[in-house]
């Protein structure tokens, strides 16, 4: 016990958080870690705001990586009591395992709902947080290369083209390490939603915004050819040569647009940039920099708008939903659904208004309503049922019977896997159906689908099967090189932890680990 000497003839006891003991308190510890050693037996004790100044915790916020802070704060000197897995992981409302896994990078934590969840349960201040940019900026500030905000520009036609300038032009000036480092929290809830639902109102008005030379018919044709070629490379990977290459024609457009007048051939110049936007965000995503994701989606949204394509702008829009799914944030995944359809109520084909639905139909699966899931599932065979492909634009032919097959597979298997296991085989179904139909060419998107098989057969409790189905996969799976996919075999590997204890199956999860690792 410490010793303090006070006024030269008497001793006072010291807590070990520094406070001195009160003469008549016989405890070793002051009144307020006592009350907190009572407390965090059932949640966190308080911490003073120096706590997240320690060297190990700042260095972990500073690194985006919540498996770290965990540990971080778990081994803080400044704890009364040792504060073990077990506890933390009872705060948390997970598995000790799982927390272990966490703290190791085994699984690294990416969705926004536990991210959310665990930065609240501990108390991490907001201005600490790296996610939730709602009412939280952005902590790399104006002066240090952060990114445009896309969300707060001006809806009018120099603006937009002023806004894909800044943007792609920041992107160009950094590393891929710059990047991942100095991600920027993607917009969540009203801050996202809110800002977008001013696509409904009319653009305002180009008229004589620019008195330089309008575009020709033969630069636009040009530009449309590069932009054929470029949407090629999108599912060759998220980072490297093939986003550069989008990222540098998608600058060059906008510094054209931005000193076009208002005119037909601009209006179709705004469209091609919309499509190279939507390519950069998806490149983006593959990459893991969701927030540069986000930002090109909307900005994708914004050019679709300036071109006078509505439809399009909803593709997009229902795009940014997938993203929310993918980060656990289905309610605004659903809004996002809901702003497309109502913004092309009058305006979409069978084809659109069946992507929509399908899209609908993911936040349902996601929220664990049933009902409403077979509902829109059941209007969106319908509404395909009427498309007429003569019809229909030529960005919506990636959205065929395959692609909407695969969906509501993969959607019937997430109800499966958390409400009732027997729609593994309708999900199966849907899902083979897919394969059968889905062009070969297109070797990342029947790598989703045998990786979502594999996946049914988990939930249907066959983890051989399902193992056999990785195995086969693995291959293509490291050829492609995309994060995506291996964030679906991450996915798989931890719902085969119940299984582990199968050769087959610690197997399959050591190659997993050794693709990611590589």
């Amino acid at each position: 016990m410490a010793q303090i000497s006070h006024r030269g003839s008497s001793t006072r006891r010291a807590c070990p958080c520094g406070a001195l003991i009160a003469a008549d308190n016989t405890d070793r510890l002051c009144h307020r870690c006592r009350r907190n050693a009572r407390i965090d037996v059932f949640g966190p004790p308080e911490v003073p705001a120096e706590f997240w100044d320690h060297s190990v915790i700042a260095g972990a916020l500073a690194e985006r990586d919540m498996g770290a802070v965990l540990a971080a704060y778990r081994h803080h000197p400044q704890h009364v009591s040792r504060v073990t897995q077990d506890r933390m992981a009872g705060w948390l409302g997970i598995s000790q395992a799982q927390l272990s896994r966490y703290e190791s990078g085994e699984n690294p934590i990416d969705r926004m709902d536990r991210l959310r969840h665990f930065a609240q349960t501990l108390g991490i201040p907001g201005d600490r947080l790296w996610f939730d940019r709602a009412g939280i900026q952005s902590q790399a500030g104006p002066d240090t290369g952060a990114p445009p905000d896309v969300l707060a520009a001006a809806w009018d036609a120099s603006s937009i083209a002023r806004s894909v300038e800044e943007t792609a032009r920041n992107d160009l000036a950094i590393s891929r390490r710059a990047a991942l480092a100095g991600a920027a929290a993607v917009a969540v809830g009203p801050a996202l939603v809110e800002p977008l639902q001013r696509w409904l109102h009319p653009l305002q008005t180009m008229s004589r915004w620019s008195s330089s030379s309008a575009i020709s018919e033969e630069e636009l044709a040009a530009l449309q050819r590069v932009a054929d070629g470029l949407r090629g490379w999108s599912g060759r990977g998220g980072f490297g040569l093939a986003r550069k290459a989008v990222l540098g024609q998608l600058d060059e457009l906008a510094e054209r647009l931005s000193r076009a007048p208002a005119g037909p051939t601009t209006e179709r110049a705004f469209f091609i940039g919309a499509e190279l936007s939507k390519v950069a965000a998806s490149m983006s995503w593959d990459a893991g920099l969701h927030d540069a994701a986000q930002r090109y989606y909307v900005l994708a949204v914004r050019m679709a708008k300036a071109g006078r394509n509505d439809p399009f702008a909803a593709l997009c829009l229902a795009a940014m939903a997938r993203q929310m799914f993918d980060l656990g944030r289905p309610e605004d995944g659903l809004e996002l659904v809901q702003l497309a359809q109502y913004g092309t109520r009058r305006s979409a084909t069978p084809t659109l208004q069946s992507l929509l639905l399908t899209r609908e139909a993911w936040a349902y699966a996601q929220l664990g309503r049933v009902r409403e899931f077979e509902r829109v599932v059941g209007l969106a065979q319908d509404s395909f049922s009427q498309r007429k492909a003569k019809d229909e634009p030529r960005w919506l032919h990636s959205f065929d019977e395959a692609e909407m097959e695969g969906v509501i597979g993969a959607r019937t298997r997430d109800l499966a896997a958390g409400h009732d296991p027997r729609l593994a085989v309708a999900a199966e179904k849907h899902i083979r159906r897919a394969l059968d139909l889905r062009d070969p060419s297109l070797v990342r998107n029947r790598a989703f689908d045998v990786i979502g098989l594999a996946r049914t057969k988990m939930v249907a409790g066959q983890p051989e099967e399902a193992c056999d189905l990785i195995k086969e996969v693995l291959p293509t799976a490291e050829r492609l090189s995309s994060g995506r996919v291996l964030r679906k075999l991450q996915d798989f590997a931890k719902e085969s932890e119940r299984h582990r204890d199968l050769p087959g199956v610690q197997e399959t999860r050591d190659a997993i680990r050794a693709m990611r690792t590589a």
